[in-house]
Formats: C-alpha cells, sequence, structure tokens
C-alpha cells in the first residue's frame, strides 16, 4: 500500500517529458520511478526487518520453530537455545551478533536515507 500511494505521488509530467525527449520505459523506471520510491523502499524495508523480529513470540507458541526448523527466526532461535537447550552463552553469543548486524543494518538505512534526501 506504501509503495502504492508513492507511486501515485509520482507527477505524470516528468514521464511525459521523458517521453517526449525519447526515454524508454527502462530508463523511465530507472530515472523517475526509482528515485521517487526510494526513500519508500528503504522505509518499508526497515520496518518489515523489525516487526519479523517481533514475530518471535508467535513462531515460538504456535510452531516452536516448525517441522525441522523451517519457521524458526534469529529470535527464536536465541529463545530456544536459551530455555530449551539451556545454553545461555550460545544465546548471548548469538544475540550480540544480532544487535551489532542490526545496528549496522540500521546505519546503513540512515545513511542511504540521508543521501537520497540530499539528492531531492
Amino acid at each position: 500500500i506504501t509503495l502504492l500511494a508513492a507511486l501515485q505521488a509520482i507527477p505524470r509530467d516528468l514521464y511525459e517529458a521523458a517521453a517526449i525527449d525519447g526515454a524508454g520505459a527502462v530508463r523511465r523506471f530507472t530515472s523517475i520511478t526509482l528515485p521517487f520510491l526510494a526513500p519508500t523502499i528503504a522505509s518499508t524495508v526497515l520496518l518489515r526487518t523489525v516487526w519479523i523480529a517481533n514475530f518471535a513470540d508467535l513462531i515460538i507458541v504456535m510452531t516452536s520453530g516448525g517441522p525441522a526448523d523451517r519457521t524458526q527466526i534469529v529470535a527464536s532461535y536465541i529463545f530456544t537455545q536459551a530455555f530449551r537447550a539451556l545454553d545461555f552463552g550460545y544465546a548471548s553469543a548469538i544475540a550480540l551478533v544480532l544487535l551489532v548486524l542490526l545496528l549496522a543494518y540500521s546505519m546503513l538505512i540512515v545513511m542511504l536515507r540521508q543521501v537520497l534526501m540530499d539528492r531531492a
């Protein structure tokens, strides 16, 4: 829904001007559509990543990781290692690695957003 709203916010005049200048469909997509959608895509990816991490409780309660751990995510795996296997050290190590990865990921998204906002 957010991408649809962002698509509708792109002025049609830009597409018409690009068509008059002889730009093809791929060129219009890469020069007009993608730059306008980039902040929305970045925000959506960041929010979805956070929301998926918050589904650990549902996965644990409903499937306990599922058959052969097919529905396991990192947060539910940490819980399983800590409270079912009673391996708190291993679970803590995984949690710290996850923290570092998420911090790096968040910084990347913030920098990308800043670059895109400076260009606009």
